[in-house]
């Protein structure tokens, strides 16, 4: 496990020995990596996150997706997930669709460095299959890719 020395943003491991690898050298492992999942580091989680992605926004949408997206002037890019309740009631659906979501994060997103994205849900996303999902996901991250997004902000 490693972690961060909060005094000097060194990478400490668990037996708190000092790391010879820098940070921005873990968050290229990170995109270059996909066995290494969906981190920390590639997470929104606090609501300042959020609204910093809301406040100046595109917005990507589909008959499947909507993506909210902003850069993020990072190496790497960053998800975050709102799927809601009004749109997929049950909670086994929001899971289903979350987990797609991350998976298909996970595996593009070294097209998508560079951005903060939160995605929305669709109301009758449960009825679609986990094929249809992907490629409509997959869609949205060329058209994120193409935009002129990172030039503008």
């Amino acid at each position: 496990m490693v972690h961060l020395k909060p005094s000097s943003g060194e990478l400490m491991n668990s037996n708190n020995e000092l790391s010879t690898h820098s940070e921005s050298s873990s968050f290229s492992t990170l995109l270059n990596k996909p066995e290494n999942g969906f981190s920390k580091p590639l997470r929104l989680l606090k609501p300042k996150e959020f609204q910093h992605v809301f406040s100046q926004a595109k917005k990507f949408g589909n008959r499947n997706w909507t993506f909210i997206v902003r850069s993020n002037q990072r190496p790497y890019p960053r998800l975050g997930l709102a799927i809601a309740k009004k749109q997929l009631q049950r909670a086994v659906w929001r899971n289903r669709v979350k987990r797609l979501a991350r998976e298909a994060f996970r595996l593009h997103k070294k097209e998508l460095s560079g951005y903060d994205i939160v995605v929305l849900g669709r109301k009758g996303m449960q009825d679609i299959d986990n094929e249809t999902l992907h490629k409509s996901f997959l869609h949205l991250v060329r058209k994120i890719h193409k935009s002129d997004l990172k030039d503008r902000m």
